[in-house]
């Protein structure tokens, strides 16, 4: 009997490590998320000859076409009390290459477009607390497209320059959705969401020059839903021996707001934004391996941007959407108008399943100065179709 209970303290003793192992394992959890999305696209003008001029069509594969291809990690652990610990991994793929493709690497002050970032579209660590709300750091989502990314026209579609962001634009070329090296703190009461962020500016002797700062606000219910934001983007020179007084270059000032209404299966979306870029030459960001240099002068400028448009849902397995964006840009001196884009999208989606989908997109552009830099023509159309599934 002695020898038998003394069996059992020892088997209880050497069982108790893996009780606690699956104890522990329970109160954490790792998931792998993702969308693969690839079809064809077909524009037309969308050559140039050496002076401009529109010339043929292009047919290509596209990959990304509705949502950007990605593969991603998200996971938490259970530090007791509501109390989490967050984090989040997510690759950006071109599905047709294999290769990283992180969409808004390129910035005018920020990375190269040519360093593919590994996890460039989010990596963030953080904590969590059901009362208190949630603060991370990493590279993650802007809160000015936060607070409107659910009511974009078309979802934010992904299809590459077919859509004017409302989460503004953090120079006269890249829009910012996502931004590096940022503390965002969020938290939600009663549908309604508060987020603030912060990004040090690292210049020696000021905590002001370089960095950025956030505020936003969004509410959403079954019926309607609104959104916005306001950030300040410091432009500063890369001299760490500079005085402070001599670094700073100007901000950035972005401002938008977006909501929808819903009537039964019809959804209405509209949103605007207003970005002032201050005027910085070629030669005030010095050459740096981790920054991009201006290939010329960013002219003071006010940029704005509307959209509209409404979504419907034919049948539980159709849905289609039409939608019109316009981009003004002003040169800020004399208010005088430098650029009009316009840019109208038509799309139908058909659910094969919950994770299957089949896509068309029909979009228009016009631009009396030219469709791009290169492309003189004043108007461009293209269709695309393909396949998208989630997992």
């Amino acid at each position: 009997m002695k020898k038998t209970l003394i069996s059992v303290a020892v088997l209880s003793l050497m069982a108790t490590p893996l009780v606690i192992t699956s104890a522990q394992a329970q109160t954490s959890s790792t998931s792998i998320y993702g969308t693969l999305d690839n079809g064809m696209r077909y524009s037309k003008n969308a050559g140039h000859d050496n002076i401009g001029n529109a010339k043929d069509g292009r047919l290509s594969t596209n990959s990304g076409g509705l949502s950007g291809s990605h593969l991603g990690f998200v996971g938490q652990e259970d530090l007791g009390q509501g109390t989490h610990t967050i984090f989040k991994l997510e690759a950006g793929i071109n599905t047709n290459s294999g290769e990283l493709n992180s969409s808004s690497d390129g910035k005018f002050y920020g990375k190269k477009s040519e360093n593919k970032s590994m996890f460039g579209r989010q990596a963030y660590l953080g904590v969590s607390n059901r009362t208190f709300g949630s603060m991370t750091m990493g590279r993650q989502y802007t809160v000015s497209y936060d607070v409107i990314k659910n009511f974009d026209p078309t979802n934010n579609l992904n299809q590459h320059q077919t859509i004017h962001h409302l989460s503004g634009y953090s120079d006269s070329k890249n829009h910012h959705n996502r931004s590096d090296a940022t503390i965002k703190y969020e938290y939600s009461f009663a549908n309604v969401r508060t987020l603030a962020s912060y990004k040090p500016g690292t210049q020696v002797g000021s905590i002001s020059n370089g960095s950025e700062m956030a505020i936003g606000m969004q509410h959403q219910n079954k019926q309607w839903g609104i959104g916005a934001s306001y950030t300040e983007i410091g432009i500063a020179k890369i001299v760490d021996t500079a005085p402070s007084h001599a670094q700073a270059l100007g901000k950035t000032k972005i401002f938008n707001v977006a909501g929808e209404y819903k009537m039964d299966r019809l959804k209405l979306r509209t949103g605007i934004s207003h970005s002032k870029l201050p005027e910085v030459k070629v030669g005030a960001i010095f050459r740096h391996p981790q920054l991009a240099i201006p290939h010329k002068d960013q002219v003071g400028s006010s940029i704005f941007v509307a959209a509209w448009g409404l979504q419907y849902e034919l049948t539980p397995r159709v849905e289609l959407s039409l939608a019109k964006y316009t981009k003004l840009t002003y040169q800020s001196t004399n208010d005088v108008l430098m650029d009009k884009d316009r840019r109208v999208v038509m799309s139908g989606v058909y659910k094969l399943s919950k994770r299957t989908d089949i896509y068309s997109i029909i979009d228009w552009h016009s631009n009396r100065a030219g469709v791009s830099e290169t492309n003189r023509s004043k108007n461009q159309q293209s269709i695309s179709a393909g396949l998208r599934h989630r997992f």
